[in-house]
């Protein structure tokens, strides 16, 4: 770690006027080595995370292929949800799992200004939300384009509450909070069933940063914790790996030359450096420019 750099993060934060960063946090070696807070709450203040969710969601998927409760990341999704095996459109027949899991689905998306996302006010309204989805017009073929966008991760949150029973909040919070010892309220769910707690004013994935931080440890550590495989080692790897779609994306997991990334929108991050045996945590205020802060991270290693 670039030790000289915590030791002057409050000049810096000033000297970019980031103003509305939190928590600081870094693991080195599976060691507390860096922590700082900025403003009320501290240790125990927990922060909404956003779309870090999606990479949440993402091991939830690894537990439920470790389970045997899907079979193979390319079975087919009209296999599990009943709407997209009634053949709308001839492209429903060839969406998957992996597509879902490489924001490949094909799916129309708009995302609006700033990540308004008026299309989600829309689903949020109908009583259905798989059934709405599967009437958005299918814009490409599955498997042929990187969009990054909310369907995808929408259905895959509805498949696994299918194969388990329940919501994939269950899958979650039994599989991979309580192992790890996270702290979090229930997930918001549809009046439909389908958990999604990462949009619109009642949401529901606020983590600390200690907290975001055993996601990163666990996926250093292949997926290992306390010793216990929460999830296979084989999917962290095969998470974390390029789609032919996007060399910079993986399994709901951002990539780069350093490591892999969950990003939330207004500056959430979790970053893991494989390399540097480094895990490293941002939290800020959200604004609706979604400022993002990947700079800090960049400096610490």
């Amino acid at each position: 770690m670039n030790t000289a750099f915590p030791e002057n993060l409050d000049s810096y934060l000033e000297m970019k006027r980031y103003r509305l960063v939190r928590s600081v946090l870094v693991y080195e070696k599976g060691q507390l080595a860096y922590e700082r807070y900025f403003g009320k709450g501290g240790i125990h203040q927990r922060h909404p995370i956003k779309s870090v969710w999606k990479s949440i969601l993402s091991l939830t998927l690894g537990i439920c292929l470790d389970k045997g409760w899907i079979k193979d990341i390319d079975e087919p999704v009209s296999r599990f949800l009943p709407s997209f095996s009634r053949r709308s459109h001839p492209y429903h027949a060839a969406l998957t799992i992996r597509h879902l899991v490489t924001m490949s689905s094909g799916i129309y998306w708009n995302s609006g200004t700033h990540y308004h996302a008026p299309m989600l006010d829309q689903m949020r309204r109908s009583n259905d939300w798989a059934a709405h989805i599967a009437d958005v017009r299918v814009a490409n073929c599955p498997g042929t384009r990187f969009t990054y966008n909310e369907w995808d991760v929408i259905l895959l949150s509805a498949l696994i509450g299918k194969v388990c029973g329940g919501s994939a909040w269950d899958v979650c919070r039994e599989r991979l909070y309580n192992p790890l010892g996270i702290d979090s309220h229930p997930w918001t769910q549809s009046n439909c069933g389908i958990a999604y707690p990462s949009y619109g004013p009642d949401t529901t994935d606020a983590l600390s940063a200690r907290d975001m931080a055993k996601i990163g440890l666990l996926m250093l550590n292949n997926g290992l914790w306390d010793r216990q495989q929460v999830v296979s080692g084989g999917y962290i790897m095969r998470s974390v790996c390029p789609s032919p779609m996007n060399a910079g994306y993986g399994w709901l997991w951002w990539l780069s030359e350093k490591g892999y990334h969950a990003r939330g929108f207004g500056g959430q991050e979790l970053n893991v450096y494989p390399d540097h045996n480094i895990v490293a945590v941002i939290q800020a205020d959200i604004t609706p420019s979604g400022k993002s802060y990947n700079d800090i991270c960049e400096n610490i290693i």
